[in-house]
């Protein structure tokens, strides 16, 4: 009796962490940024994702340069080139294979999709018969090699509610998907296959977005394992947060209409207007709206935008708080301590101490904000960012400066007024 009761009590623990403390199982990891990587750290990369509970990699196997696809691993393909010294396919694939992870390789594209979409089926469907001989090739140089690690294929194209409006547009899209599906069922090629589009709340609204779906998934060969990821858009600026809950609930009832296929998100990490990571707080609220509709979540991209191996560690040890502790840290963060303000060239410049929580700033002239630096990635970032330096252009002896400090969770400091002499008030 005394061991039912406690196996009750596991699971309805279990069942209250994932309602209230949600967590992603995995990662996109852009072929760009890992070009240089070695062994190392590849193996640096994946202890910090175990370490945040880690399971998948998703990792495209091209660079889009000048609009030409570059493969990243040695291709006979006709017509194709690769980039790069080395196999970063292999390399990815032999550290995943020896850490436990699974990884879902991202098969062709091009960049004309964005303009052609839909509109022109027989160039689509020429794209897939494409793509089917990269999926042969990749499947025989690493399946057999790195069975454990090679897991599934990412169909790498983008379906937005902007350029598939339509019945017509979504039966096209299967037909497109299908000419892959049944290549890889005919040819012994057949692994999970992920998806994962993004939407728009301007274009449409969710019940119409969902029945075209439903629509797509009656027509499409997809089967038991594959799985739709919706990138939940909140990073790219497509949804506002407050909106993730309607659309992910409609396409949650989309998802059901087709039997076993795995509905996942994609939580994005990011934020368009400057390419900044996210504050953790806002990520845990995306996934807190979203785990209720999801057999599972992955982002775009922890690799990218808070893996210590591209970022300060702040992210990285805030979001370890959140999954170890359960806890989320609202306290104010520090404030700089001393600010300095000169005249250079007829320019103002204000500089001002770095508190070791700061992830970012917001610095206001007359009540205006006219900066917010924050933390940079080594790949991806802007260099050009300082976060305790500003010249100010366009300021008079009037001026009044202000400056906010900004932590990892996204918390905010109060304000202080920066006076004349340089000294700080609240």
């Amino acid at each position: 009796m005394i061991s039912k009761f406690f196996y009750r009590l596991i699971n309805c623990y279990d069942e209250v962490k994932k309602k209230y403390f949600p967590q992603v199982s995995g990662t996109f990891i852009q072929p760009d940024m890992v070009m240089n990587w070695n062994d190392l750290k590849w193996q640096r990369e994946l202890f910090y994702l175990k370490e945040v509970k880690m399971k998948y990699i998703v990792m495209n196997t091209f660079i889009v340069q000048n609009q030409n696809i570059r493969r990243i691993y040695k291709t006979s393909i006709k017509d194709e080139s690769e980039i790069g010294s080395y196999d970063v396919v292999d390399m990815c694939l032999r550290n995943c294979e020896k850490a436990g992870f699974k990884v879902f390789l991202g098969i062709d594209y091009n960049s004309m999709w964005w303009k052609i979409g839909p509109r022109k089926p027989e160039w689509l469907y020429n794209q897939m018969k494409k793509g089917n001989l990269v999926v042969q090739e990749l499947y025989e140089k690493y399946h057999e090699k790195y069975k454990n690690a090679f897991y599934g294929w990412y169909w790498v194209y983008e379906v937005d509610n902007l350029n598939f409006k339509n019945r017509r547009d979504f039966k096209i899209l299967a037909n497109a998907v299908n000419i892959n599906l049944n290549y890889m069922d005919n040819n012994s090629t057949r692994l999970p296959l992920m998806i994962s589009p993004f939407m728009n709340s301007k274009y449409s609204i969710p019940q119409t977005h969902a029945n075209n779906w439903k629509h797509f998934f009656k027509l499409v060969n997809l089967k038991k394992g594959d799985i739709f990821c919706p990138q939940d858009s909140v990073g790219g600026g497509g949804l506002d947060i407050t909106e993730v809950k309607d659309w992910f609930n409609a396409l949650n009832k989309a998802v059901k209409s087709k039997k076993g296929i795995l509905f996942w998100a994609n939580v994005e990490t990011f934020d368009h207007t400057d390419w900044s990571s996210a504050p953790i707080k806002r990520f845990i609220n995306q996934m807190r709206f979203e785990n209720p509709f999801v057999d599972d979540m992955i982002t775009f991209a922890y690799s990218h935008y808070y893996s210590p191996n591209n970022i300060n560690s702040g992210f990285h040890r805030a979001y370890k708080r959140y999954l170890y502790q359960h806890e989320i840290y609202n306290k104010k963060p520090d404030v700089p301590q001393w600010i300095k303000i000169n005249k250079v060239n007829n320019k103002t410049l204000i500089q001002w101490e770095i508190a070791k929580n700061a992830a970012g700033y917001k610095l206001y002239c007359n009540g205006k904000e006219i900066y917010s630096p924050s933390v940079q990635r080594k790949y991806g970032g802007n260099k050009e960012q300082s976060l305790g330096e500003f010249i100010c252009r366009n300021s008079s002896k009037k001026s009044k400066y202000e400056i906010e400090t900004v932590d990892f969770w996204g918390n905010v400091s109060r304000k202080i007024t920066v006076k004349k002499n340089g000294d700080v008030s609240s």
